[in-house]
């Protein structure tokens, strides 16, 4: 640590050296020689000449920077990318710029002390060979090429970026535009909307965008209006919404009849009822980001590196920072160890250091991936929020080609982390009341309606705790709504096993590899088939339906249902999480206990995707993440994030959305069915009303119901369950027979439970329900045979 900063303040001794010489250079008599060489001897005269008269004046006044960017950064100001790019753009510069002074002072091949030798000589030979202009234009693109190459800023497109507003000042404005219109004839043939739909729709209709058509989705038009430029978009305009840019024909400018008018200013302002919400929320009702001060925190950070280096050399482990990287809640300052020193000894040091940083906690990477150093994680003296906002609005999201784009958070380097959910394809998450877990499955939610209409994409929510998830009960992207018991939970995940099967079955007829693959040919118009029942000589298997929407399946408690309905649920998750990416249904688990225990082998080894906030032990750390990190976290947000194909997690601090954000996103949900509602009850017929799902618990149901042989019992042998000897056998053995019993034991459902039991009444086995006790045993092993008549 001292032999860097010494070599900082020499480079920055060697700067101001350079400075000297050519200050006493310029300000003295009969060229400064002696002055120079009076103030800083014979070797600062033999330097300062040969520079002046090689680059000229215009190029050695660049000299100086190159050793004050690097000092800097060996002192702890600048990154390594910092000074590598500040190094490359003055060195360019002091090259670059006496050949321009060369070109205007027209001193091509000719001694100046302003442009030089150098300037002048590849001056003239530019000159020679593309002639004036062209000269100038090869240096203005070596320009550009140096400031694109080194500092990433484009000078051409910030000049185009200017352009339309220069436009904008010399032309009529938008209101005045619109009064012109206003002012013009209307012609005969287009009868004013307030003529049939009332003026308070009208005024609706010039504000909304036209809603989206039922021809199908094109796929490049949905990435292509949700990447819109934001300065495309009109400033005054709050109401401003991204929609769905559907693949629809060319309309007649002019409605054939009063009906056709009238329906096509409802389209204009009011979501399809069988597509509630097909217009996509706008982001002005989240809250907007604080604003933020990049410097705020740099002061205390120098102090926290030089502490840090003061508590590894306290304990004998000896190394060098060799850079920092700045997050928005923590900051990995990179420590490269010295020569001997192993990694093992950084590893060890995690609370030690905590205690001498006065840190909450500390989490070390050793090593950092792909870089011969250390990482040591320290939180930020001020932590930084961050919004969902401007997530969303981050050209990483909005121009995101993902099918199931998720907003994560930030990384460590600040920059936006956006996950698509259907490469996962199922995610786990993991973290101790209070993490941020919660908020972190509303950011997913809210992430992917952000992106998707109900008509392509399904929701099925799974709330034991019955608080977190009930504010979406009234999302149109709800299959069912928000499901609180736990049984009808395991109904659920029944219902997306059958639909997976329905699914690959209808792609194997087609010849489909996945679900994108027959969506595509769903919108191309292409004649497609349904699978054919055996059943059935004559069937017309013309499939006639739209797309398939993804299904995200979300389950925001595991434990509890692990702990109640564990046979029930594990099989089907399990099969869930190895068939159903192809078919586009997506696992989103979430626990707040990653005992071994809930998150199960079988489970675990289908998710490879995981979040972990923090959690309480190393042990929680090892079963969600296989390794440990997670008990180190800060909380509120913090999390480490394994994506899938990668062995080592990321640290982000995940975006924060508020209750507030998410009540007005389904108050906004609720005013576009209230519109639907009130534009179809005032066209009566006009309008087709909603298509009605079939409930999932009613067909689940009646699946079991079949499944236990149907009908009401009569006693009748033949129209026993196929569990009966099983079961009778297993309440004997008990001593008493209730539905949670055969519900643990032989791993049914309530029904098809409850059923078995009234069969044992009737064949008199149990004897009659006594409240909440299990039912008295009325008969022994001795009787079975007689009784089931084998």
């Amino acid at each position: 640590m001292m032999k860097r900063e010494l070599s900082g303040v020499g480079l920055l001794l060697l700067a101001l050296f350079l400075a000297g010489l050519l200050v006493t250079f310029a300000i003295g008599t009969d060229g400064g020689l002696l002055e120079v060489r009076g103030a800083f001897g014979t070797i600062g005269a033999a330097i300062v000449a040969p520079l002046v008269v090689v680059l000229g004046w215009s190029g050695v006044v660049f000299l100086p920077v190159l050793p004050v960017v690097h000092g800097l950064r060996l002192l702890g100001r600048l990154n390594r990318s910092e000074d590598r790019s500040w190094l490359w753009f003055a060195s360019g510069l002091m090259l670059l710029v006496p050949i321009g002074f060369a070109l205007a002072l027209r001193v091509e091949r000719e001694t100046s002390l302003v442009a030089g030798v150098w300037g002048g000589l590849i001056a003239f030979y530019l000159v020679k060979l593309v002639g004036y202009v062209g000269a100038w234009l090869a240096l203005l693109a070596g320009l550009s090429s140096l400031t694109i190459g080194t500092l990433a800023w484009n000078p051409v497109l910030a000049l185009f970026d200017r352009a339309p507003k220069v436009a904008a000042a010399l032309t009529p404005t938008r209101d005045a535009a619109l009064a012109a219109l206003q002012m013009a004839p209307a012609p005969e043939e287009m009868p004013a909307i307030e003529e049939y739909v009332g003026a308070s729709l009208a005024r609706e209709t010039k504000k909304l965008p036209v809603a989206r058509s039922k021809q199908p989705v094109a796929r490049e038009s949905v990435t292509r209006d949700a990447a819109l430029d934001r300065d495309e978009l009109d400033d005054d305009d709050d109401e401003t919404v991204v929609r769905v840019s559907p693949v629809v024909p060319r309309r007649k400018l002019v409605p054939a009849s009063r009906e056709e008018r009238v329906t096509a200013a409802i389209e204009a302002t009011a979501v399809p009822d069988d597509d509630v919400g097909a217009l996509l929320p706008p982001t002005t009702l989240l809250t907007e980001p604080p604003p933020r001060n990049a410097d705020a925190n740099r002061r205390e950070l120098d102090a926290s590196g030089v502490r840090l280096m003061a508590a590894l050399k306290t304990f004998r482990v000896d190394g060098t920072l060799v850079g920092r990287t700045t997050g928005p809640t923590v900051t990995q300052f990179e420590v490269e160890p010295a020569a001997g020193v192993k990694v093992r000894q950084f590893a060890s040091l995690s609370n030690d250091l905590a205690l001498a940083m006065r840190a909450n906690s500390i989490r070390i990477v050793a090593p950092i991936p792909g870089k011969g150093a250390v990482g040591i994680e320290v939180p930020n003296p001020n932590p930084e929020m961050v919004a969902f906002r401007e997530i969303v609005e981050h050209p990483d999201y909005t121009s995101a080609r993902a099918a199931l784009p998720v907003a994560l958070g930030k990384d460590l380097e600040g920059r936006p982390v956006i996950a698509d959910l259907a490469k996962m394809p199922h995610l786990l998450i993991a973290g101790a009341t209070g993490s941020g877990k919660s908020v972190c499955v509303n950011t997913i939610i809210t992430s992917l309606i952000y992106r998707h209409t109900p008509a392509t994409l399904r929701f099925l929510m799974v709330d034991p705790k019955m608080v977190e998830l009930s504010v979406y009960n009234t999302l149109p992207h709800l299959r069912h709504k928000v499901i609180t018991d736990n049984r009808d939970a395991a109904a659920v995940l029944k219902w997306a096993v059958l639909e997976m099967q329905d699914r690959y079955a209808l792609l194997a007829a087609n010849g489909c590899r996945n679900v994108q693959d027959f969506n595509r040919r769903v919108q191309e118009g292409a004649r497609l088939q349904k699978p054919r029942n055996p059943e059935i000589a004559f069937e017309v298997n013309t499939y006639d339906g739209g797309i398939l929407p993804y299904i995200v399946v979300i389950i925001d408690e595991m434990a509890d249902l692990m702990m109640t309905v564990q046979g029930e649920v594990e099989t089907p998750i399990a099969m869930l999480a190895q068939k159903a990416r192809a078919i586009g249904i997506h696992l989103i688990l979430a626990t707040q206990r990653p005992s071994v225990n809930v998150i199960t082998g079988l489970i675990k080894a289908n998710f490879p995707s995981r979040i972990a906030f923090r959690v309480a032990s190393q042990i929680d750390s090892r079963t969600i993440l296989d390794g440990s990190g997670a008990e180190s976290l800060l909380g509120n947000g913090d999390m480490l994030f394994l994506p899938p194909g990668k062995s080592e997690p990321g640290r982000l601090q995940g975006a924060y959305l508020s209750s507030e954000e998410t009540e007005r996103l389904m108050l906004w949900y609720n005013t576009q069915r209230e519109r639907a509602d009130a534009e179809r009850e005032a066209l009566g017929a006009a309008v087709p009303g909603a298509v009605v799902e079939p409930d999932i618990l009613e067909q689940i149901r009646a699946r079991e119901a079949v499944d236990a042989g149907g009908g009401d019992d009569d006693g009748d042998p033949v129209d026993r369950d196929k569990l009966f000897r099983e079961a009778a056998e297993l309440c004997i053995q008990h001593q008493g027979g209730s539905t949670s019993l055969l519900q643990r034991r032989l791993k049914v459902g309530y029904g098809r439970a409850a059923r078995i039991i009234d069969q044992l009444h009737d064949a008199g086995i149990l004897g009659p329900p006594d409240g909440s006790k299990p039912r008295d045993v009325l008969k022994g092993f001795q009787d079975l045979d007689e009784i089931i008549g084998t």
